[in-house]
């Protein structure tokens, strides 16, 4: 760096041509060749270096930064320092005097420039703090009324603010891990198979005894169906034998009529006064006897209508017995197969379906989830040191928070169940469900989330056990 030492002119210190450089408001650098400890000499290209300017000293690699005040001068290419800082002006100093001597600046000289006190601050009070502070000084008597209303506004809180933490920790119940549940009922599948077809989509109204999903056993299917075929050959054959015997029943007249012309031809030689009379009235009562016998159900002579008639009816009735069988056969087939066929247990919406058409599940795999048409609650665990002091119909309060809007609604104790904490698992306590007063089904599925935080406390009767001794003394 070539340094050059010009004469000093009346009014200004010695300047020296090093450079410096200026960084304008927007973030132009402009570099100062010239300048001494009372101002720089730089073209300014057009830009206001009185206001936002950054001046950067090099130091060992590095620049120094801070900000300066320009003034103009008559000179349009000299500005002068206004308002140095002591730390400023004891770094500045420092790079001037090792311009002028040659000599680089010792790190240490720069640390300490720069660990300068930025100004001296007096100890001493000044005579217009002294002023001011008279003038706006209060009278004692109003400081003193002051400091009492302060100090008694700010006991009051403390007191309601604590004590409101005592009386609610004293008249109510906070129940740990609150949520809202919906009564949802979990459909599995009853044994391995593929998804033969699904009957619902989320969000589907469902009634009892609906079909939820339907799965393929190959297996099961054919032995219904080749029990349905046995089904129908039975039905057929035993058409056949039906048919076989009422066209048998159709022709006992036919039977019938030898044997009632033959009682007709004895009556009639008997009306006709025939010689051998006597032997006419044999042979109507011979022909008599026969016709009755048959039609007592006995065949007479060689003719066999009644034990064809019991053949055909022998036959249709094992035919119907047969039938009655493969039905029999068919119902438990149909029952088997009807075992993968999953079904509503009770009214409600669908919440959620898990598989798809053609996916294969195991058995006990979760299928669907339908929650039931009744209202949601809301449920709490409460630890076990705690479960005398709550019972059925307890009254509460559940808070929540409802798209950003805090929310409060009371709630009744409505079943409690002995189990672990959701959280923890190895501690044991009870499970308290709440049921939301007000909150029908269509309200209680709009404001509560399944599974959404909720905080919920119990109102705890303080005067229950005085009022309870009081009774047992009495009686």
């Amino acid at each position: 760096m070539n340094i050059r030492h010009e004469c000093p002119l009346p009014d200004l210190s010695y300047a020296v041509v090093a450079p410096l450089f200026i960084q304008t408001a927007d973030g132009t650098i402009l570099i100062s060749k010239k300048w001494s400890l009372a101002g720089i000499w730089i073209d300014p290209a057009g830009h206001d270096l009185t206001q936002g300017t950054v001046m950067a000293v090099p130091f060992q690699g590095v620049d120094i930064s801070f900000n300066v005040k320009l003034a103009p001068t008559s000179d349009p290419e000299h500005f002068v320092f206004a308002n140095l800082s002591v730390r400023q002006r004891e770094t500045l100093s420092l790079f001037y005097q090792g311009v002028l001597s040659g000599k680089m600046v010792a790190t240490g000289d720069m640390i300490s420039s720069l660990d300068t006190p930025v100004d001296l601050v007096p100890m001493g009070e000044t005579e217009e703090e002294k002023a001011a502070g008279v003038k706006t000084a209060s009278p004692r008597l109003r400081r003193v009324i002051w400091n009492v209303v302060f100090y008694l506004f700010l006991a009051a809180f403390m007191v309601l603010f604590v004590g409101g933490h005592i009386w609610d920790r004293l008249s109510t119940i906070r129940l740990d891990h609150g949520r809202f549940v919906a009564p949802t009922e979990h459909y599995l599948a009853p044994d391995t198979g593929y998804i033969d077809r699904l009957y619902v989509r989320p969000g589907e109204a469902v009634a009892r005894g609906d079909i939820i999903a339907r799965l393929q056993d190959p297996d099961r299917e054919s032995d219904v169906e080749e029990v349905r075929a046995e089904v129908l050959l039975a039905e057929r054959a035993l058409e056949v034998a039906q048919t076989a015997l009422a066209d048998h029943l159709a022709r006992k007249p036919d039977y019938r009529a030898p044997l009632l012309e033959a009682v007709e031809r004895a009556s009639q030689l008997l009306r006709d006064h025939h010689p051998g009379t006597r032997h006419v009235s044999v042979a109507l009562l011979r022909a008599q006897n026969r016709l009755q016998v048959f039609d007592q159900g006995i065949d007479v002579g060689t003719a066999r209508y009644h034990a064809l008639a019991a053949d055909f009816t022998r036959q249709a009735e094992d035919q119907s017995l047969i039938l009655r069988r493969w039905k029999r056969e068919l119902r438990h087939r149909k029952s088997a197969a009807n075992k993968y066929v999953i079904r509503a247990k009770t009214d409600g919406t669908v919440f959620a379906v898990h598989v798809e058409k053609g996916h294969f599940v195991g058995r006990g795999d979760l299928v669907a989830e339908v929650e039931e048409d009744t209202p949601r609650t809301a449920v709490g665990w409460l630890d076990d040191s705690m479960v005398t002091s709550v019972s059925l119909g307890m009254t509460g309060t559940a808070k929540f928070n409802f798209r950003g809007e805090y929310r409060q609604m009371a709630a009744t104790v409505v079943d409690l169940q002995a189990g672990s904490d959701a959280a923890r698992p190895d501690r044991f306590g009870m499970i308290v469900t709440l049921k939301i007063e007000g909150a029908g089904l269509k309200t209680s599925r709009k404001l509560f989330r399944p599974n959404a935080p909720a905080q919920l406390e119990l109102d705890r009767d303080l005067f229950a056990g005085s009022r309870a001794g009081g009774n047992d003394a009495g009686s």
